[in-house]
């Protein structure tokens, strides 16, 4: 515990990594507020908000490559740095993907399992958001039970998502380009929602590497 604290104090004090997370995280927040709010008429607005969002995510993902190419010792590890702004900077791409979608693929009436994935996303990117912060603080024991809350988040959506699959695919009132349709949609969220929990699972590394 001494070298520990002996190697604590010897770390730079600059705050800049984790204020940029940070930020990233509050971006990433509005995403998932903006997906969980995602309106059946007016929806352009609503994939416009979320792709501004994505922008922004990627110009703090080059801040982030800039700044570990311009700094020394970092305040955790440079690869933990980079990993957690790329699965930060993923989730609000899968999340643009997804609200695209709907566009793209003319979905206009959201299915009830569409609305509930739509939600799910949400609430994980919510415990994502909620996580970063306590990196800043070494409150490491925090970002655990954050992962298991995502990961009962994704199976949740995993059971909606296969639940659905099979009612469209046993129902015969509905043509195939309308199941196309209706299947590149979830399988959109889906993706986003294991992109989530590809995020949560670095955040346990960080948590278990600097316990």
């Amino acid at each position: 515990m001494a070298l520990q604290r002996i190697i604590d104090w010897l770390l730079p004090k600059d705050d800049k990594f984790f204020a940029m997370l940070e930020q990233h995280a509050e971006i990433l927040g509005e995403a998932g507020q903006a997906m969980s709010q995602f309106p059946e008429h007016g929806t352009q607005a609503a994939v416009d908000r979320i792709h501004q969002l994505e922008h922004r995510g990627d110009d703090l993902v080059r801040a982030v490559l800039i700044a570990l190419d311009e700094t020394f010792v970092t305040p955790i590890d440079r690869e933990d740095i980079h990993n957690l702004a790329g699965s930060l900077d993923n989730v609000l791409d899968y999340l643009y993907a997804a609200a695209n979608s709907f566009v793209a693929y003319e979905v206009h009436q959201f299915t009830p399992a569409m609305r509930s994935m739509i939600q799910i996303c949400g609430e994980a990117v919510a415990v994502l958001k909620d996580a970063i912060p306590h990196i800043r603080k070494n409150n490491l024991e925090k970002l655990v039970p954050a992962r298991v809350a995502i990961v009962a988040l994704e199976k949740r959506g995993d059971s909606v998502y296969q639940t659905e699959m099979s009612a469209l695919f046993k129902n015969p009132s509905v043509d195939a380009k309308q199941l196309l349709r209706q299947q590149a949609v979830l399988d959109a969220l889906e993706a986003a929602l294991d992109s989530c929990q590809d995020a949560a699972d670095v955040l346990e590394n960080v948590a278990i590497k600097h316990a």
